[in-house]
């Protein structure tokens, strides 16, 4: 997949966390070709529109990553069949159905299922989160990519939507149009940049509970077993910049020598005390870091800090 600038994707991330109702987003991972049209005085560069694959399973709509599966060894027994129920651009509605051709799907993590297609290979499936929100109520699905005005590259996006005919322009007008007749009622899946480790950090906070903290891990390219520890560093946005918060007791927190592994293609999830170590936090954007480790053996290891933010209200 190409990657887009990180400046880019943060204000993706913004605006999509402030969408109006009726433009639900998800994000996941990604794939190909640009034409150019014009489109309101502005220029856009557009990809030709592609079908992208799914399939139905214990009632979650699951997409093609274009990733193979490393897994071996692996049991020839499939988990479940497939039958092919809807066109290439059309959302199965059923469990067990598709719109592709495959003979069945053999489960691999919370995540993901794996189908035998393109001359043997098992292609990796990935499940798309839903937030809440009924997908079947969309027909169709398609695969969008291009560069919206002023962008220094290119984006690509997935959509659920009840009109097949939409394109890259229309659609991502929707979402950054202050024009209410531009809305679409759709549900786009935006494409990140691949992390290094495939690590996407997301953090959790309802007021009294514990902070949950969710790390999704897909693709990327580690070199041993992904880890971290119960360490973590909690910082608040002061006018545009990030600083640590004081504790609960004025002094720096102890941790113990405890390893998590991170699941690959999957997701881990870790609950935080934040009232016990912070006490009540005042209202405010804040951002917890978690460092993870690239572990290859005792003394060899990479390390990098990964950042969630939530807000207090």
């Amino acid at each position: 997949m190409k990657r887009f600038m990180l400046l880019l994707s943060v204000v993706i991330c913004l605006l999509l966390s402030a969408c109006t109702e009726g433009k639900d987003v998800g994000i996941i991972g990604g794939a190909d070709g640009p034409t150019k049209v014009y489109a309101g005085g502005e220029e856009y560069d557009t990809s030709v529109k592609k079908p992208i694959r799914m399939i139905r399973v214990d009632g979650t709509l699951y997409y093609d990553t274009q990733k193979v599966s490393d897994m071996t060894p692996r049991c020839g027994t499939l988990d479940g069949n497939l039958k092919k129920t809807a066109d290439e651009y059309e959302i199965p509605q059923k469990d067990g159905q598709s719109n592709f051709k495959a003979e069945g799907y053999q489960n691999t993590t919370g995540m993901t299922k794996e189908i035998p297609l393109d001359g043997g290979s098992w292609v990796i499936f990935k499940k798309i989160d839903d937030h809440g929100k009924d997908l079947l109520k969309y027909k169709y699905c398609y695969y969008l990519r291009g560069t919206m005005p002023n962008a220094a590259a290119e984006s690509e996006l997935i959509v659920l939507a009840n009109d097949k005919e939409l394109d890259f322009e229309r659609v991502t007008r929707s979402f950054f149009s202050s024009n209410t007749n531009d809305f679409l009622d759709i549900y786009a899946i935006w494409i990140l940049p691949e992390d290094k480790w495939g690590i996407t950090l997301t953090a959790d906070y309802k007021a009294g509970q514990e902070l949950t903290v969710r790390c999704e891990q897909f693709g990327g390219a580690p070199t041993g077993e992904l880890q971290t520890g119960s360490a973590y560093t909690l910082e608040r946005n002061n006018d545009g910049t990030w600083a640590a918060v004081e504790t609960r007791t004025g002094e720096p927190l102890v941790w113990n020598m405890l390893a998590f592994m991170i699941a690959k293609n999957d997701v881990t999830t870790w609950d935080i005390d934040l009232e016990s170590d912070y006490g009540n936090l005042p209202a405010g954007r804040y951002r917890v870091g978690k460092r993870i480790d690239d572990f290859r053996e005792a003394g060899d290891y990479d390390s990098e800090v990964y950042y969630a933010e939530f807000t207090v209200k």
